[in-house]
């Protein structure tokens, strides 16, 4: 078990807090800051649950998922309580501003490979874990508090996103203690086909025409595709609606690393999302180009052509001991 008694000792004395988690959310991201705004609101807290942008589109079904603002609050809490968002600066450029200037206290929990740089007055940061939600859920246990059925839900949301629904090498031992800890209170085979089966019709349409356009190099081990803005507007996809592609591609069995690409500024700006098996460490590249992350799930944003961006991944691609 982490040591939350610095963590507890900081919420004994705060009565309004703001919960906050990363740019582009995802479930983990979702189910972490749902939870905790939960827990909080039954120990009596005064909470906004600010989001920088919209929720995964398979969470909808999560209770108060609809509760999160994309308003930055014009109030100053006594706490900012901040989920799976190491690096502050990854809360959203007008929400770091009003946090950066803020007197008031901040806590993280968090489960990115980091280092502490004094930002936060106390955080329970874990690498080992396998999602943020994990360490929610430490938390909730060392507290005695009894997760309820949205609670319970919350946790299980974070934990399947980032294992890949207990698939992936993140998931540990603990993981599937929790999961199967909630399971008859989240009723298991509903939760599933809520996190699994929620794809649009379009989705497939699209995802075809991804398929088409994808390259493998070094025997099929890398894999580059990239979505743009043009086929988000002719599919009416939302970008959260079309990451599992990224997991059904690295169904393949030959693949090793996958380089995403994904459009966000016409033509100049790009988001890259890397992923790999193994002992494949998407870490360092990302932070070749400014970015972080996880072992086997990491990104950066860069700035300037397709057609550079994916001469920038392939020369790394070619260096990689695959």
């Amino acid at each position: 078990m982490s040591d939350f008694s610095r963590i507890n000792e900081i919420l004994e004395g705060s009565k309004t807090v703001i919960v906050a988690g990363h740019v582009n959310p995802d479930p983990d991201c979702m189910g972490s800051s749902l939870a905790v705004c939960s827990i909080l609101r039954s120990m009596g807290k005064d909470v906004y649950l600010y989001r920088s942008d919209k929720y995964p589109y398979n969470g909808a079904f999560l209770e108060n998922s609809d509760s999160a603002s994309e308003t930055v609050p014009d109030f100053e809490p006594d706490l900012y309580f901040v989920l799976d968002s190491a690096a502050p600066e990854r809360t959203g450029e007008a929400f770091f501003a009003k946090l950066s200037a803020s007197k008031s206290r901040k806590i993280l929990f968090d489960h990115h490979r980091h280092k502490e740089n004094g930002f936060y007055d106390a955080e329970v940061s874990d690498e080992g874990a396998s999602a943020t939600a994990a360490i929610v859920y430490r938390w909730a246990k060392s507290i005695g508090h009894v997760l309820t059925k949205g609670e319970a839900e919350d946790i299980c949301f974070g934990i399947f996103g980032d294992t890949g629904g207990l698939r992936y090498a993140s998931t540990d031992k603990e993981a599937l203690f929790i999961v199967s800890e909630l399971a008859e209170t989240i009723n298991y085979g509903d939760f599933c086909s809520q996190f699994f089966e929620t794809l649009p019709e379009n989705w497939f349409a699209m995802f075809a025409e991804v398929i088409q356009s994808m390259e493998k190099y070094r025997d099929g081990k890398v894999v580059f595709f990239a979505t743009t803005l043009d086929q988000l507007n002719r599919f009416n996809l939302a970008i959260d609606e079309i990451d599992p592609f990224v997991e059904e591609i690295r169904r393949i069995g030959t693949v090793k690393i996958i380089f995403r690409i994904r459009e966000v500024e016409a033509g100049k700006v790009w988001k890259f999302s890397v992923r790999s098996r193994g002992n494949i460490d998407c870490i360092p590249i990302a932070q070749k180009f400014g970015g972080g992350g996880h072992k086997n799930a990491a990104g950066f944003t860069f700035y300037g052509t397709l057609d550079e961006g994916r001469k920038a991944v392939l020369e790394i691609a070619e260096t990689l001991d695959l």
